[in-house]
């Protein structure tokens, strides 16, 4: 697993190093008007993919851990399901008219045929970073090129495609394409894209409320300053998707999974406890470092965003194995139990404290999304 985790982390570190380079890239050469338009399109674009993917991949990773012999079945049942989405998300752009949409609509394609899911599930690491920095090198490449925006638009479905395109080939034929699943992981998804969009919201949130009651400067503040925590994503990211199949392979094991959990908390928090110093010790230098003086102010902030990331840690750790042992239903009310605490703190202290108080309100809510998934993992292992 370490080595599954750590090709990850540098995949798709590389990945979003590249992203970032290019978003820069294009801020400084069409201004803020076409970035805006940019930013809506592609904002737009990635509700539409979370629309595409329905919540179908991590079912299909643990079903395919569980029971390799139906990898090809379970292959082809998320194609089957996603591609009509794709075609009534792709006829919705072509109504609305937005250009940029409908040329970032290669990406919904493209999750639609992506089998990035089966990679993990056989912990073929290697084949995923790759794929996520082909993705990303060909977006930059474009900006970097000097094309139009709409063609950069286009870029960033092509690297889409072409990393799904690479997926396939990695996970070559697949077993038991014969049988039908669909119904089954029907079921299984909807309470993990019920939370993906409620997990959304955590951060969401706190915008939308501070921009109701403090104005642009504070959302601007905020939003800098929890832009540092996004540096470590990927590790985050990386951790998930290299502990799940693990998990659901020692199904129903729950001695086993338990043992596991705490061995990779153990390793993990110590070295989110670190991030976490430095990030609050360093952000009176990267504030003003990156964004300029004026977001100085938000140093505060992040010293309280940077406690987030044991929390977090933490949380992502009990939850794989709660997922993996059919916890999803109880993950789902946890998960809305944390949004509704980070509404009414959110709501309570945004108006005296602004984003301090934001920043209070997301701690406290993944501190209860953490114990209320330690809770119930601990309830399954146990059973």
């Amino acid at each position: 697993m370490v080595r599954q985790f750590l090709t990850l982390s540098a995949g798709e570190g590389v990945a979003r190093g590249l992203h970032a380079l290019g978003f820069l890239a294009l801020a400084r050469r069409f201004g803020p008007a076409a970035l805006g338009a940019f930013g809506v399109a592609q904002a737009v674009a990635s509700y539409g993919l979370l629309a595409v993917q329905r919540g179908l991949d991590v079912p299909a990773m643990l079903r395919v851990t569980r029971e390799p012999g139906v990898a090809g079945a379970v292959r082809a049942a998320v194609v089957r399901l996603r591609l009509p989405v794709f075609v009534a998300l792709l006829v919705g752009a072509a109504a609305w008219g937005n250009w940029l949409l409908l040329a970032m609509a290669g990406m919904w394609l493209a999750a639609a045929l992506q089998v990035r899911w089966l990679l993990l599930a056989r912990q073929q690491s290697g084949p995923v970073a790759v794929g996520a920095v082909l993705a990303s090198a060909v977006f930059l490449g474009a900006v970097v090129a000097g094309w139009p925006l709409l063609w950069v638009a286009g870029a960033l479905s092509v690297g889409e495609l072409l990393a799904s395109v690479w997926y396939w080939r990695a996970a070559g034929g697949a077993a038991g394409a014969g049988a039908r699943v669909d119904g089954e992981l029907q079921r299984e998804a909807w309470p993990f894209l019920a939370s993906v969009l409620l997990g959304n919201l955590l951060y969401n949130l706190d915008v939308f409320v501070l921009g109701a009651m403090r104005g642009g400067v504070e959302v601007g503040l905020y939003v800098a300053a929890y832009r540092l925590l996004t540096v470590f994503s990927p590790v985050l990211g990386a951790l998930q998707n290299s502990s799940l199949p693990e998990f659901g392979r020692l199904y129903p094991d729950g001695a086993a999974a338990e043992r596991l959990a705490i061995g990779v908390w153990r390793t993990s928090v110590g070295a989110a406890i670190g991030f976490a110093i430095l990030l609050g010790g360093a952000a009176g230098v990267l504030l003003p470092l990156l964004y300029g003086e004026a977001f100085g102010g938000a140093k505060g902030v992040v010293g309280v965003l940077a406690l987030v990331l044991p929390v977090q840690v933490t949380r992502m750790v009990f939850r794989q194995p709660l997922l993996a042992f059919r916890g999803q239903r109880e993950d789902l009310r946890n998960l809305a139990i944390a949004v509704a605490v980070n509404l009414g703190l959110d709501v309570a202290l945004a108006p005296a404290y602004g984003g301090m108080g934001c920043a209070v309100s997301t701690l406290v809510a993944e501190g209860c999304f953490a114990v209320l998934t330690w809770r119930s993992w601990r309830r399954l292992a146990c059973a």
